[in-house]
């Protein structure tokens, strides 16, 4: 058996901005900016209000809340920045979770808190996702296939990594934080299409920055908490089956450079985004009319459809994890829009109409690199004159890290979701964004985003 607390603990606590890969940078820079912008747009949603009348802020403290006035200790303000980056599922995926979601509040917070500034906010963040991938990779089965949010299961873990790294814990210290976090990972998927999939994510972010905090007085976990047989991995495989020998690859094989992050180009669930560009290029192929429409099907994975499950939408909360709607929405409108995901706009009667239509069609082949999909989602409608129209497969959707997105589409979503005051501001706060290793200081992030949200007169 590997001791891979032990390795982990070692990298994470001596990772710097020297050691990276050179596509580190643009990874997480990319990242940042989009976690930056889905934080604006989702600071309104419901789950943020409910967290800051329970937790409280003040004006003064370590990290700022929501880039504003407000201010609380950094675990504090990284679970409300986290939740409000969740709050819309338009933040960026990879590692079959949201990683920018954890480690983009985590390090903000945290780095404030320690006066850190871009490079190692850039060796904290990496020391987190690899962590991360290497340990899902552990798992032979999906996770969401038992139930679990990995997420919110990975998540604490990757933070309290992220987190040693930026206070310059030292690898007994990490080993603690890591075994910790461990004991705090918790999420589930029956919660999907609620508040408490926002709580998930903040909530591992605030335990992973605690693991590390008691980790640095002194607090003592497990030396083998992550591959113990009774530890993380073996608790939390779907089917008791995962990988306790391999030797990990930190430093060496980067997982940044190999699996990157897929950008949200539409605010809904990743299983779903697939589905989204097929609908679009149905439309865009046959424009056939609506009223036309005898029976749409969509072709999906089993496990998408895990994640997918609400048939039936009754608000925008279950419709942003419903196959079926998004793409009578892309059908109909030619695009699912931030400004459209509301209760109204769901329930509209031909939205619902066109959804009573619709069925799944699933299949158990599994793509080879993202184990929870179907090698390729497509989309048929059938016209009550007998047609039978076809989209094309769709194998990666616009926006993952194989069919990725350019700076200038990353910078119109980051304008959309921040509706900034001043353009000017706001343009310079995106090339400083897309570019951390010239961040001066963290805190510099949270006066540049208030500049560009004031009016000039």
């Amino acid at each position: 058996m590997v001791d891979l607390t032990q390795q982990a603990a070692q990298f994470a606590a001596n990772l710097t901005f020297a050691d990276l890969p050179e596509a580190a940078a643009r990874t997480v820079g990319f990242g940042l900016a989009d976690c930056v912008a889905v934080i604006a747009a989702g600071q309104r949603e419901p789950v943020v209000g409910l967290l800051h009348d329970i937790e409280g802020s003040q004006p003064a403290g370590e990290a700022a809340i929501l880039f504003d006035q407000r201010f609380a200790r950094a675990d504090v303000a990284a679970l409300i920045n986290s939740a409000a980056a969740h709050a819309l599922d338009f933040d960026d995926t990879g590692l079959s979770g949201h990683p920018s979601a954890v480690l983009v509040p985590a390090v903000l917070a945290v780095g404030e808190a320690t006066g850190a500034d871009g490079k190692q906010l850039l060796s904290a963040y990496v020391a987190g996702y690899e962590i991360w991938a290497d340990l899902i990779g552990r798992h032979l089965d999906p996770l969401h296939a038992k139930g679990l949010h990995p997420t919110a299961i990975f998540g604490p873990i990757a933070t309290a990594a992220a987190t040693c790294n930026l206070m310059s814990l030292n690898a007994d210290q990490t080993r603690s934080a890591l075994s910790l976090a461990a004991s705090m990972s918790s999420g589930i998927v029956a919660n999907f299409g609620s508040l408490a999939k926002h709580l998930q994510v903040g909530r591992a972010v605030q335990n992973g920055i605690q693991a590390a905090r008691y980790a640095a007085r002194g607090m003592t976990a497990a030396e083998d908490g992550l591959e113990n047989r009774l530890g993380f991995l073996k608790a939390f495989a779907p089917a008791n089956r995962v990988d306790l020998d391999r030797d990990p690859e930190f430093g060496r094989n980067w997982a940044i450079e190999r699996e990157g992050l897929n950008i949200k180009l539409h605010p809904v669930c990743h299983a779903a985004q697939r589905s989204i560009d097929a609908a679009l290029d149905l439309r865009d192929r046959y424009s056939p009319s609506l009223d036309n429409i005898e029976k749409l099907q969509i072709h999906i994975g089993r496990g998408q459809a895990l994640a997918l499950r609400f048939s039936r939408p009754k608000d925008a909360l279950e419709a942003r994890f419903s196959a079926e709607f998004v793409v009578a929405s892309a059908l109909l409108t030619g695009k699912v829009a931030l400004a459209d995901l509301n209760d109204e706009y769901v329930n509209r009667s031909d939205i619902q109409s066109l959804i009573s239509r619709s069925e799944l069609i699933l299949t158990d082949e599994l793509d080879g690199e993202e184990p929870l999909f179907a090698p390729a989602d497509h989309v048929v409608l059938h016209t009550r004159n007998g047609e039978r129209l076809e989209s094309a497969a769709i194998r990666r959707a616009r926006g993952h890290a194989r069919n990725p997105v350019t700076t200038d589409t990353l910078r119109e979503k980051f304008h959309s979701c921040a509706s900034f005051a001043n353009a000017d501001a706001a343009d310079e706060l995106f090339e400083y964004l897309i570019d951390p290793a010239g961040i001066d200081q963290v805190r510099t992030i949270n006066s540049m985003f208030r500049r560009a949200s004031a009016v000039i007169n």
